[in-house]
């Protein structure tokens, strides 16, 4: 029994020790290049998913991550790997991301995964700026000055129109607003959101209930429809620190509600909010949300394309997008969101109670 026990327990270690050799030379520079190439690619990724579903499946319970995040990950084919690496060939031709690359001393954009791009100084990098998908030669900044915008003229002389349909909203005890459900399933108390697009989805439904707001979202200048809401958070509540899925895209807020005591953080920087005017960020940065207030805070959350890229290549752009949403767990992620769902939002704390001195 002794000898059985001594042959496994060696037998274990090393197991354990082939695991820590291939890990190591997985992590090496030289072996990674060639496994995240062009035409490795699409299988590494795939496997990436694989060893990424049992990883979840292992310890995803204590997070209390649904079994169907699992699912989608092994769901995941190698034609959705293909087509998002086809998509990331195009991105290679576009003049800002040829730029980008030089800086950075890469080839490619597939270079990028392969090294911490984020701690390379340049332009266009910063070390608290690392989205899943980080698109070389777009300027990294933390927050814009708003008057750059021509988006931000047009939203603050709407203010009224667009408050005028929230406030309606919430007395009707929060009509549309759903509990916000985040990309591994789980649900953050204390965020509640009104879509109305989501990966380029129109929320019909919403858009039917706030029509005048949708007709203003729609004539803004390089509007990007992946995910147009109206953001609210409740008092106390708190958003984690998390990124963007891709730089390239600014975010907006227009304060709807914002009572003092809440904050935003982009990076090292940090704001407030001011009711009727526009905030504009950079989302790829990591950013994290209080609302220290007894009242909920709201914002309408949009997306910009960065004025760094042209129109043709935004098309482009678009088109890497879809490619990167088409797997299955993207696809959960929109289901979960297009899902009815209940919200805890405090609205009578946004109509009723008198904002803070």
């Amino acid at each position: 029994m002794m000898t059985m026990m001594l042959a496994i327990s060696g037998g274990v270690m090393w197991a354990l020790v082939a695991v820590v050799i291939t890990i190591a030379v997985l992590k090496h520079p030289s072996v990674r290049r060639k496994l995240l190439a062009r035409r490795l690619y699409p299988y590494t990724m795939l496997l990436k998913t694989r060893v990424n579903s049992w990883v979840v499946a292992i310890f995803g319970r204590k997070a209390k991550i649904p079994n169907d995040l699992v699912v989608a990950l092994r769901s995941t084919k190698l034609d959705d790997m293909a087509h998002l690496r086809d998509a990331m060939v195009e991105l290679d031709t576009l003049p800002t991301i040829r730029t980008g690359n030089a800086a950075l001393g890469i080839d490619s954009i597939f270079d990028v995964a392969t090294k911490k791009i984020h701690k390379i100084p340049s332009p266009y990098t910063h070390p608290m700026q690392y989205p899943t998908f980080m698109l070389p030669g777009v300027p990294a900044r933390t927050f814009y000055d708003s008057s750059e915008f021509e988006f931000t003229r047009i939203l603050e002389e709407q203010y009224p129109v667009i408050k005028a349909e929230l406030t309606d909203l919430l007395s009707q005890k929060g009509a549309g607003f759903s509990g916000y459900m985040g990309e591994a399933s789980t649900r953050l108390a204390g965020w509640n959101t009104f879509n109305f697009w989501f990966f380029g989805k129109k929320f019909e439904e919403n858009c039917a209930r706030c029509p005048k707001t949708t007709e203003i979202l729609e004539s803004l200048p390089r509007f990007e429809k992946d995910h147009i809401m109206f953001s609210a958070l409740n008092p106390h509540a708190r958003i984690p620190p998390h990124t963007g899925p891709m730089n390239g895209i600014l975010r907006a807020h227009l304060g709807m509600v914002v009572p003092n005591g809440c904050y935003i953080r982009v990076g090292p920087d940090e704001r407030t909010w001011e009711e009727g005017k526009v905030m504009v960020f950079d989302d790829s940065f990591e950013h994290e949300v209080w609302n220290h207030s007894d009242q909920v805070r709201i914002v309408l959350f949009m997306n910009f394309w960065h004025p760094c890229f042209s129109d043709q290549e935004i098309r482009a752009l678009e088109r890497f997008r879809k490619a990167y949403e088409r797997n299955p767990v993207a696809k959960l992620h929109a289901q979960n969101q297009a899902a009815q769902r209940a919200h805890d939002l405090e609205a009578n704390r946004a109509v009723n109670k008198p904002r803070a001195a």
